[in-house]
């Protein structure tokens, strides 16, 4: 009887590591299969596996780290006889740079689901349901999530590519595993700083909790961590990932989102009502007009490059508040100074006050208080008298514009309202 051991290696991210054999392999060539092989003499199953891991991998394990997974005997349909294996399962937080391949094509963590059946060594192909049970019942628990929270209200998050080692292409906070003997908050500092290059002191987190969820790569329990900044995308360097922006917490269920998000984003959204920071009590002070027409498209404004903010962009009819004067009244003022179209402010609809990021021109956050009106002009009666035009637009094609950096938190939030819901057909 043929009698050899093998050893299921899970990763942190719960890929499973995989060796493909070489031409010259006795059983299964050129099919992928688990590090292992034949016991020597006097050696039981549990030493023959930690020495064949070694041997073919350079990683090492003792004896007692190795949980078996049964002993199975089956028909080796290659070699013709009787094989006994006793296969083993140990997780282990490494990756492919840690491997050594010492027999074989290759040898590297792979999902264990994307390989047919047809390319999987026999025993593999026998015995990979335990893995994957195995693999589902085990929890990581050293696991954190840190995301910043802008005066707008947005969250910092990372879009995973196609390399990601699981999860490619979703969307998350930054975040990964703890080091050796580090706490979830200095872990969660150290994540950021590595995917961002942004410093944030540990005080300075909340915690929001620990958090539970269980996925195909097996059981997670993971710390979730939030903090207040005043910082904007110019300010991240994204370096891990294919971007890190902060994103419109009403657009994020909208994307691909990983699981462990989902589970920290309503306590996330009920931290950021009370601790999202707002722009200082000496701010300045901006108000605009949103005129919708009986199409419901509404009227915007093309800067051209004379203006100190956000130059040739597309932005809302309005302005600076003079002193004194309301944010309503301030409104209808703008527009007419920039339209010629004269509204009683008593006919406007509050939209809200939203924080523009003005640190490029002014170096500060400020206020825009955002009024609405419908209407029955056209274009024709839209006299230009800032900027290179002022028409209205059809909202399919906001998203297509270069917009200001109010604009940006601004007409999403309105085309959204029930304020727009109310005046468009």
């Amino acid at each position: 009887m043929h009698r050899f051991a093998a050893v299921a290696v899970i990763d942190a991210f719960g890929r499973l590591l995989m060796q493909e054999r070489g031409d010259d392999a006795l059983h299964d060539p050129g099919r992928w299969g688990l590090p292992g092989g034949d016991l020597e003499d006097g050696e039981d199953f549990r030493t023959a596996a930690v020495r064949e891991l070694a041997e073919e991998t350079a990683l090492v394990v003792g004896p007692e780290e190795l949980e078996s997974l049964g002993v199975h005997r089956f028909r080796s349909e290659s070699c013709g006889g009787d094989d006994e294996l006793e296969l083993f399962a140990v997780r282990l937080d490494v990756g492919d740079d840690d491997l050594v391949c010492g027999e074989g094509r290759q040898v590297r963590f792979l999902d264990p689901l994307v390989l047919p059946d047809a390319d999987l060594h026999q025993a593999l192909r026998l015995t990979l349901p335990l893995v994957l049970d195995w693999r589902a019942g085990q929890e990581r628990g050293d696991y954190v999530c840190l995301t910043l929270v802008d005066p707008r209200g947005w969250f910092l998050m990372q879009e995973r590519d196609e390399h990601a080692p699981v999860w490619p292409d979703t969307w998350c906070f930054p975040g990964g595993g703890l080091e050796a003997g580090e706490t979830p908050r200095k872990g969660a500092v150290r994540e950021l700083a590595e995917e961002t290059g942004i410093a944030v002191a540990a005080d300075d987190l909340h915690d929001l909790g620990e958090f539970h969820v269980e996925s195909p790569n097996g059981r997670f329990r993971y710390h979730a961590f939030a903090a207040p900044t005043l910082l904007g995308d110019g300010d991240v360097d994204c370096q891990e990932g294919r971007q890190i922006v902060f994103v419109d917490p009403a657009t994020i269920r909208d994307l691909p989102v990983v699981a462990s998000t989902v589970r920290v984003l309503d306590a996330l959204t009920e931290w950021a009502v009370d601790h999202t920071p707002v722009p200082p009590d000496d701010a300045r002070g901006f108000a605009g007009v949103v005129l919708v027409d009986r199409r419901g498209w509404i009227l915007l404004q093309e800067r051209d490059e004379h203006p100190r903010i956000d130059p040739d962009c597309w932005g809302l009819s309005g302005g600076h508040l003079e002193p004194g004067e309301t944010p309503l009244e301030g409104a209808a003022r703008e527009l007419e100074e920039e339209t010629g179209v004269r509204v009683d402010p008593a006919c406007l609809t509050e939209v809200g006050a939203f924080a523009n990021d003005h640190r490029a021109s002014y170096g500060t956050w400020d206020r825009m208080w955002v009024y609405a009106a419908a209407t029955d002009l056209t274009d024709a009666d839209i006299d230009c008298r800032e900027g290179r035009r002022i028409v209205f637009v059809d909202p399919a094609t906001v998203p297509s514009l270069e917009v200001t950096k109010g604009a940006e938190g601004i007409l999403p939030a309105f085309l959204r309202s029930d304020v727009y819901a109310s005046m468009a057909p």
